[in-house]
């Protein structure tokens, strides 16, 4: 294959690859602004769907992050955030939820995933030379 037409292969195969998450979200009738204002919080939603929202708004705030280009350290950086936005669901839960078992599954998840991340934050820590 000639350099241009391997050129042209991998502007395409770029373009389709950033191209497909819009495409995607467009061919669902949802285009990330429509997907935000559907995330806010709305005076009729209930005390608990409103707290939902709000968690899910600063998810999405938070998730954003400088990758590395080491696979190690953006994945331990990439779940931190992850269990984060978790734990902060599972506190809603915990604040408005009435079953007892979903209430003691988001009990187990506060716990559990604050320790992964503990467990990510010490690893990091240990190996921020690498």
């Amino acid at each position: 294959m000639s350099i241009m037409n391997m050129k042209t292969v991998i502007a395409l195969t770029g373009l389709l690859a950033l191209g497909a998450p819009i495409a995607l979200a467009q061919m669902q009738g949802m285009d990330m602004q429509k997907m935000m204002q559907t995330m806010m919080p709305q005076p009729a939603d209930t005390a608990s769907t409103k707290d939902f929202k709000q968690a899910h708004m600063d998810m999405m705030k938070d998730m954003p992050m400088q990758f590395t280009g080491d696979a190690d350290k953006d994945f331990a950086t990439s779940m931190m955030k992850h269990h984060a936005g978790g734990i902060e669901v599972a506190k809603i839960q915990r604040k408005h939820g009435k079953d007892p078992e979903m209430r003691k599954m988001a009990e187990k998840m506060i716990k559990e995933q604050g320790n992964d991340n503990k467990e990510f934050a010490t690893w990091l820590k240990k190996n921020q030379n690498k």
